[in-house]
């Protein structure tokens, strides 16, 4: 019996605090922009990009306070533990905003939603290595098809038979290896899938997760 075992990957919060245009920099609307990182759970230190950026295209200071005090506001929506499962199970990073903010509570949350992302990856390779197998031996039927009816045909040379031989061996070969592998990549599968129904079962009454099991996919 064989398991995955899968590091859980972070992705990188959305947005790229540097990649404001000259546009934007000139009509930014600080506040709005503050509440963007704050509620996107963005460390303080994402306004030094915008900084860098506007300072570079438009000669443009941000407004810190107006930056700060939406900030603030968007942190109030992000510190809350649904948001946090939610933050978990899409697989982002916490950069450790919600100091103030009762953090244990989002934190437990979403470390169940990161648990609940590590089960989705599971289910996501475990169905990708089954899908490849069958995919593969699709392929070397083919493959076989192909050199046995090379072999049989009166225009194939002699010395061209004798490695079509060779080959065909080494072609049923892996066939059969990858055939035999087909079971136990099922269950891993059907294991997979049993292990995140559980969590979704076990958690489906939480109230950081209501309106979250069922609807939260991998996002890459």
């Amino acid at each position: 019996m064989r398991r995955f075992f899968f590091a859980l990957v972070f992705l990188a919060l959305a947005g790229c605090a540097s990649g404001m245009s000259k546009k934007q920099c000139l009509y930014a609307d600080w506040r709005a922009i503050g509440y963007e990182d704050g509620a996107s759970g963005r460390d303080a230190s994402a306004i030094g990009g915008r900084r860098m950026a506007c300072a570079d295209k438009a000669r443009v200071t941000p407004d810190m306070q107006a930056y700060l005090a939406g900030r603030e506001e968007g942190l109030d929506q992000f510190c809350r533990p649904a948001s946090g499962f939610d933050h978990g199970a899409r697989g982002h990073r916490y950069a450790g905003v919600c100091a103030d903010r009762n953090e244990k509570a989002f934190v437990a949350a979403y470390e169940k939603g990161l648990m609940l992302y590590g089960l989705m990856q599971n289910v996501d390779a475990a169905s990708r290595a089954l899908a490849n197998a069958h995919a593969e031996v699709d392929s070397l039927e083919r493959r076989i098809s192909g050199a046995e009816a090379a072999l049989v045909s009166p225009t194939t040379p002699h010395a061209e038979r004798v490695q079509l031989l060779v080959d065909l061996k080494g072609l049923h070969q892996r066939r059969d290896k990858v055939r035999d592998a087909i079971a136990d990549l099922a269950r891993d599968v059907d294991r997979a899938e049993a292990e995140l129904e559980d969590f979704r079962r076990e958690n489906e009454n939480r109230d950081y997760a209501r309106g979250s099991l069922g609807t939260t996919s991998i996002r890459y």
